[in-house]
């Protein structure tokens, strides 16, 4: 057992076991819960102590319509339990959850994806309107394909400001038959308004997770589920059922997918940017060594607003006329032909380095009705001269070819995920320990600006020393050695928000 592990037993307080014992009724009637609070609060445990209590008490369904089950709607883009960080989703869980987030990066036996959307974000505060939209959608496909089952709804630990109307809009759409409120101290407005909003629907405010003391942060966490997401490789075991494997070595070991960005029969439509808009001749290198979304457009409707939109005009020569892409297309989908050239015409332009770029500089979102998160991808590297981008992901071939044969598209959106910085540095850290691979790492690719500092004093000493001549070869990668420092204006500039208040200096 690795030292300073910090073992805690699941407690569960009186106040919750009486709550979640009124959900798990004889007659198995059907009920959505939301479970809000602030963060910390302990609103995973509690939606998953609740999951399983309902699939091991409820009756028997013998409803041909639907499977026994639980179903989660995880709104929660920040901290999700289902799905990987900056995407929210519609799970179905058929069996106990007895692992935490990071153990089930993918869909198991007992838990099954329906639908997910990627918000590009750790927070909805970065798009509340589609945020909504998002919830909105998945929310269609429980009550059109999955209404017959229990329905928990887990939200964001975001209560204040903006969060908390969301929140509200989130009750007053969703209409839950009971909203569990996971704090009994407040804060006071926060309470107020959600018992306002909550006519027709039963609130109760329940004790906090008894506090536990804890050695990772939300982003540690975050980052053990996002490296267990692209390490984890689907396999099918003679058993029977889909279970999961871990890849052992760095992901710089493993063999990424080569996927075209040039041509008529390129593979990817479009690279889309949510929030910040690069300059084109910057999209490669912002994108370079990211973590993104990759999203099926089910329909060009996904465009929306597209007629109206004007593409940036051309500056210097770093945006050149798109070339269509080569799709086969019947008689019946000339409807969809037209919105597609419409989209490719109005919409998309090559760069100088020929990658597919979608304008956004307007506002451009993908309708959610229309389109749907397949999982994020590693971008490798970039290789220019080639056309290719070097990706890494656990999506599967026959999700790609399903893509394909439905006549869907696509896209890669960037936004504001957690920079992969254990990716940067999993392979030093990997040789430092004895380990060392055999060193090919594919051919060279074009990269960005190394950004990221090792200290070699934390690393094994017997081995540290090797690093500061293979370094060189590695990118995004600075080695300090002993009281070396790196120079003014090199860490990442934060946002004060504390200035102006009282007894806080502002110089």
């Amino acid at each position: 057992m690795p030292k300073k592990v910090i073992l805690q037993d699941l407690k569960s307080p009186p106040e919750w076991n009486r709550e979640i014992a009124k959900f798990v009724t004889p007659t198995g009637s059907v009920s959505s819960v939301m479970v809000a609070g602030p963060k910390s609060s302990g609103k995973s445990t509690f939606g998953r102590i609740l999951t399983n209590r309902l699939l091991t008490g409820m009756p028997n369904r013998t409803s041909k319509s639907s499977s026994p089950g639980v179903v989660v709607l995880d709104l929660d883009p920040g901290q999700p339990e289902y799905c990987g960080a900056g995407q929210i989703a519609l799970v179905l869980v058929a069996k106990p959850v007895l692992s935490p987030s990071f153990c089930r990066p993918l869909d198991t036996p007992g838990i099954r994806t329906i639908r997910s959307h990627g918000l590009a974000s750790l927070s909805p505060a970065s798009d509340p309107a589609l945020y909504i939209e998002m919830a909105l959608d998945l929310f269609a496909h429980y009550r059109n394909s999955y209404g017959s089952l229990p329905l928990i709804i887990n939200t964001p630990g975001w209560i204040q400001g903006t969060g908390l109307d969301l929140l509200v809009s989130l009750i007053g759409e969703l209409r839950p038959s009971e909203v569990v409120y996971m704090s009994q101290t407040g804060p006071v407005d926060v309470v107020e308004a959600l018992e306002g909003i909550c006519n027709a629907t039963r609130f109760v405010t329940l004790p906090s997770q008894p506090g536990q003391a804890s050695l990772r942060t939300a982003a540690d966490l975050r980052a053990m589920q996002t490296m267990s997401y692209f390490h984890a490789e689907p396999t099918i075991r003679k058993a029977g059922g889909q279970n999961l494997d871990w890849f052992q070595r760095p992901l710089t070991a493993m063999v990424p997918w080569q996927v075209c960005f040039k041509g008529a029969d390129r593979g990817i439509f479009g690279i889309l940017f949510y929030d910040f808009q690069p300059q084109p001749d910057l999209v490669v290198d912002a994108i370079n060594g990211a973590v993104l979304v990759a999203v099926e457009v089910e329909s060009m409707k996904a465009f929306r607003d597209i007629g109206n939109h004007q593409l940036p005009p051309n500056s210097g020569g770093s945006l050149v006329t798109p070339e269509p892409m080569d799709l086969d297309i019947d008689t019946t989908g000339q409807a969809q032909s037209s919105s597609l050239s419409l989209v490719q015409e109005t919409a998309i332009a090559m760069t100088a380095d020929g990658m597919p770029f979608i304008d956004a500089s307007h506002g451009l979102t993908l309708d959610p009705r229309y389109s749907r998160s397949l999982g994020l991808v590693l971008v490798r590297g970039v290789d220019v001269k080639g056309g290719d981008l070097h990706l890494l992901c656990p999506i599967t071939v026959s999700q790609i070819e399903d893509v394909r044969a439905r006549g869907g598209n696509i896209v890669l959106v960037s936004g504001k995920f957690d920079p992969p910085s254990w990716a940067y540095t999993e392979d030093l850290y990997y040789q430092s320990y004895g380990d060392g691979g055999d060193g090919n790492e594919g051919p060279e690719l074009d990269s960005r600006p190394e950004d990221i500092q090792v200290d070699l004093e934390d690393m094994r000493g017997g081995n540290a020393g090797s690093f500061s001549t293979s370094t060189g070869s590695v990118p995004w990668i600075e080695v300090l050695t002993r009281n070396q420092k790196r120079g003014a204006g090199s860490k990442v500039w934060r946002v004060r928000r504390d200035l102006g208040r009282v007894g806080i200096p502002t110089d």
